[in-house]
C-alpha cells in the first residue's frame, strides 16, 4: 500500500473516485484559548496492489503533544477491489470535522493506521497569536 495524499485542508470531497482537495495547511492561528475551528478536512488517497485486494481496517486518531486522544478514533473497514487495470486500485478517504475544540496551543497529530499498523502521521500546529 502506498499513500499518495495525506493532508489537512479547508475542504475535501470524494466524487466517484475523484478526490477534490482545497486549501492544504498544517497550522491554525487563534488569539484565545480554548477556541473552536469551524470546519476542516483530512484527505487521504491510498493505492493498493493486486496482492492487497480484500478487506482492510483503518483507524484515524487525533492526539495532542502528550499522546492524549482529542477525539474518539474514527474506525472502519475498506474492501479493496481487484484492480481493473491489473496492477493497482486507489481509494479515497475523506474525514470532515466541524466545531473542533482545541483547549491550548501546541502540536497535534493525526495518525493513520491500516490493519492496526501505524502508517503515517500528519502534524497540526495550533498557534497562539497576539
Amino acid at each position: 500500500m502506498e499513500i499518495e495524499i495525506f493532508t489537512l485542508c479547508d475542504f475535501a470531497q470524494d466524487n466517484s473516485g475523484k478526490l477534490t482537495v482545497v486549501g492544504t495547511f498544517d497550522g491554525i492561528h487563534s488569539k484565545q484559548f480554548p477556541f473552536v475551528q469551524a470546519n476542516f478536512s483530512v484527505a487521504c488517497r491510498l493505492r493498493f496492489s493486486e496482492k492487497e485486494t480484500g478487506e482492510h481496517s483503518m483507524r484515524l486518531r487525533l492526539i495532542d503533544m502528550d499522546g492524549k486522544e482529542i477525539i474518539q478514533p474514527i474506525q472502519g473497514n475498506m474492501n479493496i477491489p481487484k484492480p481493473q487495470n491489473g496492477q493497482y486500485s486507489a481509494i479515497n478517504l475523506v474525514f470532515n470535522f466541524a466545531q473542533m475544540k482545541f483547549e491550548k496551543p501546541g502540536r497535534y497529530s493525526f495518525e493513520l493506521y491500516i490493519d492496526d499498523e501505524w502508517t503515517s502521521g500528519l502534524p497540526l500546529f495550533i498557534n497562539q497569536v497576539s
